[in-house]
């Protein structure tokens, strides 16, 4: 009922709120009220990571030359099982960031990566982390994971789930060695961050 409540009350602000303000906000709701009973009630542990890969897609900033042209839309690619299990898809359906169009493509190896913006790597490709990313060639893809290790091994965000809630953490170094940059609003959201922040 509080979340419905808090929704309303985000819909009644938003034309007065700038769209990454009204983001921030939604992260907050998600990562105060979701736990992990209510998870079970309301909504699934991977339909609270689409959401939260959509929201973070709108505070990362890509290098030049990472479209190749103003209406290529953001390739979100999960690498081997799915575990949205189409969820993601439905989270990203005729939503756009800054003009652009959001796609879901489903890869089965790191050679497939090359025209992908985020890369989501699932906790059942924990084991070939470190060879995955030694294979992403070009600066410029976001990577995602959900394993203890992820971001020790390179990652950029690491989902966590701590005391029933999702959470995630951030190694700010990996960004940079990608040419990417995150926005200091998702930054203040992270459980830990890894690197100077700037």
């Amino acid at each position: 009922m509080a979340v419905l409540a808090n929704a309303r009350r985000l819909k009644r602000l938003r034309p007065r709120w700038s769209a990454d303000r009204a983001a921030v906000l939604g992260l907050f709701m998600m990562m105060g009220c979701l736990t992990a009973g209510s998870l079970e009630e309301i909504i699934d542990e991977y339909k609270v990571k689409a959401a939260f890969i959509f929201n973070f897609v709108k505070f990362v900033q890509w290098p030049a030359g990472s479209f190749q042209s103003v209406k290529d839309p953001t390739a979100i690619c999960v690498l081997g099982q799915d575990p949205f299990e189409g969820s993601l898809a439905e989270t990203l359906v005729g939503r756009a960031i800054e003009g652009r169009s959001l796609i879901v493509r489903h890869i089965t190896a790191a050679k497939q990566v090359p025209g992908c913006h985020v890369l989501f790597i699932g906790s059942g490709e924990d084991q070939r982390i470190p060879s995955i990313l030694a294979e992403i060639r070009t600066p410029g893809t976001l990577t995602i994971g959900e394993s203890d290790a992820a971001g020790d091994d390179g990652v950029m965000i690491d989902f966590r789930l701590e005391g029933g809630k999702i959470r995630f953490d951030i190694n700010l170094n990996a960004a940079e060695r990608a040419d990417l940059k995150i926005s200091s609003r998702l930054l203040s959201l992270a459980r830990s961050v890894v690197g100077n922040r700037k």
